[in-house]
């Protein structure tokens, strides 16, 4: 049997993964995968690939800094797992990751493993700065010489990695989202809302995401705090703190502009809490694709978001939202526009259809194409 291995920087990246195993495994293929196992909810995901069978390899990346000497140690690991498996093929996710794997599979892509590389928003883009450019334009076009195809998520994405040095790039529409778990929820909102301790009389803006810089946050509380009505508003956030600074700040700068916000943590309600919302929210720095926009649309809320990356490809102004820069009064100006009730009925089709391009079904049928393309 044809062996494949899959390799991410977090063992947690799998939940993105599980469609690709099964494709593989219905192309002949014995799958394995290999990852950072050191997260806090890895047991979850682990127990799952072993109900599964599938064999898990630990490596040891530093995902946040590619000079880190853990990730000398992580590329002698991969050289190891690569020595001993033996494998038709490696598919490989992230930029460091994609490096290391990269570097360590030279010589077995002469004997004809293929290695594709999957990325899921390039770390550069029109509002990096210098340094990120410098540092991670560098590897991804250097390693992209050592790969036999570039999977991107996004339209800009896409286009830089034309410019590189690998001959076939791909454009997928994203991972895949179960557009009928977000669509078909049946609920009452206000119940719901009650039940969570969410303010019925307010305006709910909704923005589900990982606390932290990258997210950006804090520009849709500045935002409200311009609004002559703010009281009128309610911003709610479902996701958890990378770490307790930014989670401290976004508190205290709610505070201090007198901004009604409620952090929900971790959720395992997604779709039921997007139902109750008016707005969505995705004010991003960078994002790849941002499956929290797609999962918000499916309900037919519309989005208030930054024009980046992924996020461009189906926010529409006008039609499944708005889009702003990194600037609070547009925001503000998109806020208001979607305060709206008519305004917002009448893009909820809009919404819907445009979610739809971005389902599972569309996906898979998009990754087994170029599974099949690559590995005839």
């Amino acid at each position: 049997m044809k062996k494949a291995l899959i390799i991410a920087n977090l063992g947690g990246f799998v939940e993105f993964l599980f469609d690709d195993i099964k494709i593989l495994r219905s192309m002949g293929y014995e799958v394995e995968y290999a990852a950072n196992d050191k997260i806090s909810n890895w047991d979850v995901y682990k127990n799952k690939l072993i109900d599964m069978n599938v064999p898990i390899h630990n490596v040891d990346f530093a995902s946040k800094n590619p000079l880190s000497k853990d990730n000398l140690l992580a590329y002698k690991q991969i050289k190891k797992i690569l020595k001993e498996g033996n494998y038709d093929l490696i598919h490989c996710h992230t930029p460091i990751t994609g490096l290391l794997t990269k570097l360590a599979a030279r010589k077995y892509r002469k004997s004809g493993t293929k290695v594709i590389y999957t990325t899921h928003g390039f770390t550069f883009n029109k509002n990096a700065s210098k340094k990120n450019w410098l540092i991670f334009y560098t590897i991804e076009k250097f390693s992209s010489k050592m790969c036999d195809a570039i999977i991107t998520i996004n339209n800009e994405d896409y286009e830089e990695a034309k410019k590189m040095w690998c001959k076939q790039v791909y454009y997928i529409h994203g991972m895949g989202v179960d557009i009928a778990k977000y669509a078909d929820v049946n609920i009452n909102k206000n119940e719901y809302k009650e039940k969570n301790g969410i303010p019925t009389d307010k305006i709910m803006i909704l923005s589900v995401g990982e606390l932290s810089d990258r997210k950006n946050h804090k520009i849709i509380i500045d935002a409200i705090s311009k609004l002559e009505n703010k009281e009128d508003y309610v911003f709610v956030i479902c996701g958890k703190g990378i770490n307790g600074g930014t989670e401290t700040y976004l508190k205290e700068r709610a505070k201090e502009l007198n901004v009604n916000l409620i952090l929900m943590g971790f959720r395992t309600d997604i779709p039921e809490i997007i139902h109750c919302s008016d707005i969505g929210a995705l004010p991003s720095i960078r994002e790849g694709l941002g499956l929290a926009g797609i999962q918000s649309l499916s309900a037919g809320v519309p989005i208030i978001a930054t024009d980046v990356q992924g996020i461009k490809d189906y926010i529409i102004d006008g039609q499944t939202g708005f889009l702003c820069k990194y600037n609070d009064s547009e925001a503000a100006k998109a806020i208001k526009k979607l305060s709206d009730e008519n305004t917002r009925k009448s893009m909820k089709e809009n919404c819907k259809e445009m979610a739809k391009k971005f389902s599972m079904e569309i996906s898979s049928k998009e990754r087994k194409e170029i599974y099949n393309k690559i590995l005839k």
